[in-house]
Order: C-alpha cells, then structure tokens, then sequence
C-alpha cells in the first residue's frame, strides 16, 4: 500500500512539472506579425488605449509694460509628417527647382490661446502622446518671442523677463514714408522710397546666390530672406543695426514669402504649399494645401492688415481663405494673367497693394488694385533685378490700443473685435487638426476589430470671454463611415454639473429614441448627456454627414467646470446597449443587465468597463483623422504598429496610426 502511495505521488508530480513546463515554455506571440490574432496579445490590464496625454503649462515671471495685456498662442509641433516631392519654378526663366521633403504633422498647428495680465499664470493642456514639443509665441503689442519647450515631462515651465516697451529705431525709416525692401539674386538687399522710386543698394545678401524671397517684421525693423542655394537657409537683417544673422534651415526653396503681424509667424509657399515658420528658428510649424490655382508660376504672398493672405502667380491675383483638412481656398480676383514674370507682393501703410516683376534685364514697380486686380506701372526701369518686395511702413503706431467692443481685450488680440462676450477660441485637438471615435458594434459580441462600424470625426472649439471664461462650445462632427446594417445613435456624457448648460441646438435626432428636455439634454440623467444623432444612416445622408452642435452655457465657465467628455453610441434601436470607451462609465440609462455577458468582461466593483478578458476594447478615441480599416479585416493588419503599441501598454509607437514608413499597409485599409 506504502508503494502504490509513493508511486501514484511520483506520478502527480511528473505530470505537474509536465504541465508547469509546458506553460514555462509557452512564448508571447510577436506583436508585429499582422498575422497574429488580437486575441493572443497580453495586454495590460490598465491600458486604457489613449491616445493623447495631459500637459500642465506654468508661465511665470512676465508682464507686459504695453497694453497691460499679453496673448499667448501655444502651437502643437512635431517635425516628422508627411513626404511630398513638388517641382517648384524657381526663377524669372521658368528653370524648374525639383524638391522633396517631409512636411510636419498634420496636427501641428495652433491648439491653445491665453490673453492675460497676470504675472503667472497655469495652462491644462490635452495633446497627442507623440507630440515631443510645443512652442509658445509671445505676442505684446505685436513685439513677438517664441519659445520652443520640449515635452519631456508632464509638467513645463516657461519662464519670462519683464520687458519694456519696444521702441523702433530712429534712423531705420528717418524718411517717414514707407520704403520696400527687395533681394535678387546677384545678392543685392535694396530699398525703394515709396513716393519717388528711388532705389538704394543696402547690404549683401550672405547666400552665394542671393535670394528670390524676403518679408519685413515692420516692429523689429528685420527683414528675412531664404536663400537660394540648397538648404535654403533662413537669413535676418537687422535693419537699424546693418547686421545679418542665420536663423535656420527652411530646407526648401520657395519664391513667395510674407510676414503676419497678427501672429507674428512667417508664410513660406512653394508649388500648391503654404508652410508656417518660426522667423527664430526657420522651423516649420504647420502647412496648407492650396486649392484653386489657375497656374502656380512665380508670384509672391502678402497679408492686409485684417490677416487676409494674397497670391500672385503668373495666371493672376488670388485671395486666400483657410479651410479644413490643412487647406486653403484660392480665389482669383484680378481679370487677366499678370504680365513679366510677377516677383513680388506688398501692402503699404495705406493698404495699396504693390508688386514687380523683371522686364530683362530691368525691374519694374506697379501698384495694384486688390478688389479688381488691375494694375499700372508706378516706378522703373531700374537698372537692379527685383526678385521681392516687402514693406516697412512709415514710423507710425503699427498697432493700435482699439478696443471696439469694450471688453477690455484690444481688437489686435481679439478674434471677436465687434462682440463683448466672445474674445478668442481654444481648439481640440488644434485650429484645423481633426481627431476621431471609432467603434465596434456588435459588443458585448467579440466583433471582428476592424473599428469601421462606426467612424466619427470630431472637431471642438471652446470659445472664451474677455474674463478667460468659456462662453460656449462649438462641436462640429462628420459621420465618415458607417460599416454595419445597425442603426446607431451618437452621444456625449460630459463631466460636469448639468445646471450650467443653458441650451444645447444643432444636434439631429430622427427618431423617438431620445427623449430631450427644454434644454437639449437627454432626459432622467444625472450629468448632460449630449445626443449628435440617433440614427447614423439617417444623419450620414444630409450635409455630408456634417453635423454641428452648439452648447451655450448659463453663465460663461471656468475651464475646470466641464470634465472630461465620455462618447458613446447606443447599438441598433436599443437605447440601453451603450457602448463606451475603455474604462467610462455608462450613463444612467445603460442596461447594465448586458454587462457580463457574451464577451464582455466589464466589472463595474472595480472600475473596469468595456473590455474582453483579455483587455480588448470595443471603441478608441484617436486625435487624428483615423483611416479605418477595411471590412472584416482586424485593425493590426492595416496599422502594423497598432499590436505592438497595446502590448507595451502605450510606451511604445504612440503615432501608430499615422501615415509613416512601415506603420500602414495600404492594401488594408481605406485611403481617401
């Protein structure tokens, strides 16, 4: 019996270090292989798939000696992007520069405005996690700094001297007329006396080759200029002091650039692009596609003193107006093409616009009409090529203390210069960038992962008082892709006190699904529930599935009031079948009875929402414009990165689902 005892324990313990090996030698499945099923990934339980991260912003130490006020614009900004190759024509000949390069993330682009006395003061920021900077530009009294901060630590400081009032120089325009600069490329820096066309060699241009480009910051009397030669090197002429300085490398060359006194940046076009530089550094901050050009030959760019972009090219005089998407819209103004190969584009101090061109080998000056486009010749021949102007006005108050609405924000610094309760905007994810929810539908059915059920862009801008409160909310919504037969609704649970919304308009309901109260809110729940739409299908077939809602608030909020937004859809008809990201909570009229069931591995006790057992989700939020899968084919397959970044519980591969050497197969996916 002693025997039969020890050999059956013998046995159990074979069979144990049979099984225990076995599960030792079990190895985790490669992330990176598309052929892997989501299913045998080993994902942390506490990733929640987000795609952005919190930034806490302290500014400390400045105040403004001029207006008593500062704004401060806060740009996303991140160098990698998207690659382009252009065939630029680069001078009076026609000669063809041929270029490629990568333009920034689309993202990039203002995210963040604060206009303040304050001497310090906090900013809560909420960008894409693969952000790796910010730069924050400085506007007292149109007197621009900029500041590049790198995005290291969840929490920044940025830290700024006292300054006294700009003052210009007293011998930069000692004439009291406006003088254009100019630059050619036999490296010549000129000016012209607006009233008798006198020309003046000043300086020469450190390029070997010159330059076709310039633009003037008429408050620090600096004219910039890009170089000819590659890789087209950022230059600034300090025009009282006769110094030049290198600020960068733009990397491409262009035949049009201006400078805007409202945001203090630098516009640099080439081909059908527009990029957006830092006149500190010669980085690119942000670009646009422009649309509506008749021909793309030469020209030149210049803003009135509203902030309205002109091009010139040889087919004629467009006026620019920025869209979405990182587009602008060009609208041609003038009748006819412009004669001689047209160089150049400024505004003088009294909004007359003027341009030349090159009559071999002599330049010319005409003065144009901006509302017509016609034009006459002013001043020439001169015996000085003309590759550009631009204008330093006559020594005038540049910018002026106007206050047209009374709020106390000076119509420079406001975007509502002529309304009392609205003074600037604040953008998710930025002023043109786009973010999007994505859903499976069939939870709390496993579904198949390809995150097309439901596709809905999203674009918010909180627009804020003179006090720095939010007046209301602007929502704009596009239902890009609905890929199930379910009908679905659309909604947003905000974290806040339902008292303070006054009235929630442009939301499109179809059915009796929803039941609103006199508000817009859904009835019986406890924090404001938003509906955008009840019936996908229904709502993707008018205006392009655009839809936008606006909340108005009781009385304007602080920031802090209104948490964070919790989107959901409610599956097919079924107003209880709530579907969430990771981890939110449902709202008061989920069926909570559908937790735990199927494939749903929800434990409310603890927090946990919308999950499978092994920690899939059923919805992601993606602060990029998302190209979904297609059909029937698992997300991994089409974003090769996407497993890897779930599996290492965000740290790694944060801009999965952008457009990037080896991110994305193609063939998988839906591409506009």
């Amino acid at each position: 019996m002693k025997k039969i005892n020890v050999s059956l324990w013998v046995l159990l313990v074979i069979v144990g270090l049979s099984s225990c090996t076995k599960e030792l030698d079990k190895e985790p499945v490669d992330p990176t292989d598309p052929n892997v099923s989501l299913l045998d990934l080993e994902i942390p339980a506490t990733f929640n798939f987000e795609t952005s991260k919190e930034i806490n912003m302290s500014f400390e130490g400045f105040k403004s000696s001029a207006d008593g006020k500062v704004k401060y614009n806060i740009y996303l900004h991140n160098p990698q992007g998207k690659s382009i190759t252009t065939s630029t024509t680069g001078d009076d000949i026609g000669a063809p520069v041929e270029q490629s390069g990568l333009l920034v993330d689309a993202m990039s682009d203002l995210a963040f405005t604060q206009i303040t006395s304050a001497t310090n003061f906090d900013l809560n920021l909420t960008i894409p996690s693969y952000y790796d900077s910010i730069l924050v530009v400085k506007n007292d009294m149109a007197d621009y700094s900029t500041s590049l901060l790198p995005l290291n630590t969840n929490k920044l400081t940025l830290r700024l001297d006292s300054q006294n009032p700009l003052k210009r120089a007293s011998n930069a325009n000692a004439e009291a007329v406006d003088i254009f600069y100019g630059v050619n490329s036999l490296r010549e820096l000129f000016k012209i006396d607006s009233e008798t066309g006198e020309m003046e060699v000043v300086s020469t241009i450190p390029d070997k080759n010159g330059s076709y480009t310039c633009a003037v910051d008429p408050v620090k009397e600096i004219v910039y200029t890009v170089g000819i030669s590659s890789p087209y090197y950022l230059y600034a002429y300090d025009i009282a002091n006769d110094k030049w300085s290198t600020k960068g490398r733009v990397g491409y060359f262009g035949p049009r650039m201006g400078y805007n006194i409202n945001d203090g940046l630098l516009y640099y076009s080439f081909d059908y692009w527009v990029l957006k530089l830092d006149p500190n550094r010669g980085r690119m901050l942000s670009y646009y596609k422009v649309n509506g050009f008749d021909e793309l030959d030469g020209g030149d760019l210049t803003f009135d003193d509203e902030g309205t972009m002109f091009i010139s090219t040889t087919s004629g005089l467009y006026r620019c107006e920025y869209a979405s998407n990182n587009s602008i819209t060009a609208t041609r103004i003038s009748a006819e093409n412009l004669p001689n190969y047209p160089n150049s584009l400024t505004y003088d101090s009294d909004q007359n616009l003027w341009w030349a061109s090159n009559v071999t080998p002599k330049g010319r000056v005409y003065i144009m009409d901006d509302v017509t486009g016609g034009w006459e010749n002013r001043f020439g021949d001169y015996t000085h090529y003309i590759h550009d102007l631009a204008t330093l006005p006559l020594d005038e108050t540049l910018v002026k203390d106007t206050d047209s609405d009374g709020d106390g924000i000076i119509d420079f610094y406001d975007e509502y210069p002529n309304d009392n309760e609205r003074a600037y905007n604040v953008y998710t994810p930025s002023i043109y960038g786009i973010g999007t929810y994505a859903f499976e539908d069939l939870w709390p059915n496993l579904g198949d992962f390809d995150f097309n059920d439901m596709v809905i862009n999203y674009h918010y801008t909180h627009v804020y008082n003179s006090a720095g409160l939010i007046k209301e909310t602007i929502m704009d919504f596009k239902i890009k892709n609905v890929g199930g037969s379910f009908r679905n609704g659309f909604g947003i649970e905000i974290n806040a006190d339902a008292t303070i919304v006054k009235q929630v308009s442009g939301y499109d309901l179809t059915t009796s699904l929803v039941s609103l109260n006199s508000k817009g809110l859904e009835n019986n729940q406890t924090k404001p529930v938003i509906f955008v739409f009840d019936d996908a299908w229904a709502s993707s077939a008018v205006n392009d599935g655009k839809i936008k809602v606006l909340i108005e608030y009781d009385q304007p909020v602080a920031n802090n009031q209104i948490g964070a937004l919790n989107p959901f859809i409610f599956i097919d008809g079924n107003r209880g079948r709530e579907l969430h990201l990771v981890d939110m909570e449902p709202t008061d009229l989920m069926d909570t009875n559908l937790f735990r069931t199927a494939d749903d591995d929800s434990n409310p006790a603890i927090g946990r929402y919308y999950r499978n057992a092994t920690n899939l989700p059923w919805g992601i939020n993606i602060l990029y414009d998302f190209t979904y899968p297609k059909e029937k084919i698992a997300i991994n397959k089409g974003y090769t990165m996407f497993s890897s970044w779930a599996v290492s519980g965000g740290s790694q591969f944060t801009d999965w689902y952008k457009d990037q050497s080896d991110y994305r197969n193609n063939a998988y996916l839906v591409v506009d």
